[in-house]
């Protein structure tokens, strides 16, 4: 090493042991009686966690990791996209455009969760291709974020989902899920036309200005609703 790149080294650790010895003097002790109670600890941080897209769920390295981050950190509920998009295969049509329901692959996803004590936040989103109305998509993976082309046939298909999930799981167990329409709909990334906000009533049918983005449920299911992509 020549003589000035060893006196830049030597300096450059005088300085930080200068610094160093500067920040011991300014030190500050801070004593803490972890046996000591004064109030509930807020959990709020492990309430939700968010996810990519539903059909990653399915793949068996997601699911060890989210077993293990569950065990750690104690979530509660999970929220993700793409619960209806074409790779989750939830919906298509027949020949003569009759809708065919497939909950397979959602029943797989779900049976998981609930098995590491897990509950799902039901995104209702994307649009499947066979019910949308235009190609406009997001994200490299496609979700379609276009009204359906006919708003019975998605009233059907939210409608059946929600009996399937009843039927499957129980009352019980889906009433104490958090359900909402869409993601985001106030922005045109994610939805065509953009809405103004307004939250849908899962205890009957309500309709979203400019857009009649609907849902049906049975009255008597009385889902708790977390809005359509909004903090309530």
């Amino acid at each position: 090493m020549n003589k000035p790149k060893f006196l830049f080294c030597v300096f450059t650790l005088v300085m930080l042991i200068a610094r160093t010895g500067g920040y011991a003097q300014n030190a500050r002790v801070v004593n803490v009686d972890v046996k000591q109670v004064t109030g509930e600890f807020n959990r709020s941080y492990n309430f939700c966690v968010g996810a990519g897209r539903a059909n990653e769920g399915l793949r068996a390295d997601w699911q060890r990791q989210l077993r293990l981050t569950q065990s750690e950190c104690g979530f509660r509920y999970i929220r993700f996209h793409g619960l209806l998009t074409d790779d989750m295969g939830v919906y298509q049509e027949d020949r003569n455009g009759n809708p065919v329901y497939n909950f397979q692959y959602i029943d797989e996803l779900f049976d998981f969760l609930l098995s590491i004590k897990m509950k799902p936040f039901v995104e209702l989103g994307f649009m499947p291709n066979a019910l949308a109305s235009s190609n406009k998509t997001v994200f490299w993976w496609k979700g379609n974020v276009t009204p359906p082309k006919d708003y019975r046939k998605w009233d059907g298909l939210i409608k059946n989902l929600i009996l399937h999930f009843t039927e499957r799981y129980g009352a019980s167990e889906v009433k104490s899920w958090f359900f909402e329409v869409w993601n985001e709909p106030n922005l045109k990334t994610f939805f065509l036309p953009a809405i103004s906000l307004t939250i849908l009533n899962f205890t009957g049918k309500r309709q979203i200005p400019s857009s009649r983005l609907t849902m049906h449920t049975k009255s008597e299911a009385r889902l708790r609703q977390a809005t359509p992509g909004y903090p309530r």
